[in-house]
């Protein structure tokens, strides 16, 4: 009587051919021509340091939360950005404004949005650090064809070094007396 291998049940299994002369911590690989070889297991060959690989001890997150990242395409450049929001009610009230950073990092560029028109005199948004005006840190925002939803930006080249827990001042200036538009404010911190 033949009896299939495809017909066997749990109790009439076995133990894969030459199982009894692996060594603890070996696996059959297959070699693809219809045999295969007991072979230690692969080590993963890595070139960090024991420092660089400390780096995870201590991390709580959960297998879910860690396949977030999954299908992520940013770069390093993008995922070490950090962006922070600030509204200002009134663009022509001569005032200041704080925003606090939470990492240590360069302020790599400010941009704002505006809701209405620029009805008056060009709006300045004047960036500082600890009393120390931001190098290229500066966004005019026009009168002449300003409309809803225009955007202005300023690129910080020096003097943009920032602290965590430090404050970014912003003076606002211009802008006239009264209905000028709300301000929008997005600052890039580049860790």
């Amino acid at each position: 009587m033949t009896i299939q291998h495809a017909a066997l049940t749990d109790p009439e299994l076995h133990e894969p051919i030459g199982i009894s002369g692996a060594n603890a911590d070996e696996i059959y690989t297959a070699d693809g021509a219809g045999s295969g070889a007991w072979t230690a297991y692969p080590v993963l060959a890595t070139t960090a340091t024991a420092a660089e690989v400390n780096t995870l001890d201590g991390i709580t997150a959960t297998t879910a939360e860690l396949n977030i990242l999954d299908g992520v395409t940013a770069t390093a450049v993008e995922l070490n950005d950090i962006h922070l929001t600030l509204d200002i009610a009134d663009g022509s009230a001569d005032t200041s404004y704080y925003v606090v950073s939470p990492v240590d990092g360069l302020v790599s560029k400010i941009r704002t949005v505006i809701d209405d028109v620029v009805s008056t005199a060009d709006i300045t948004v004047t960036s500082s650090i600890g009393g120390v005006s931001i190098t290229d840190g500066q966004v005019t925002i026009a009168t002449a064809g300003s409309a809803a939803g225009d955007v202005d930006s300023a690129t910080p080249s020096a003097l943009n070094s920032i602290s965590a827990g430090s404050a970014v001042k912003f003076a606002v200036a211009g802008g006239g007396a009264g209905g000028a538009p709300r301000i929008h404010l997005v600052l890039t911190i580049t860790r």
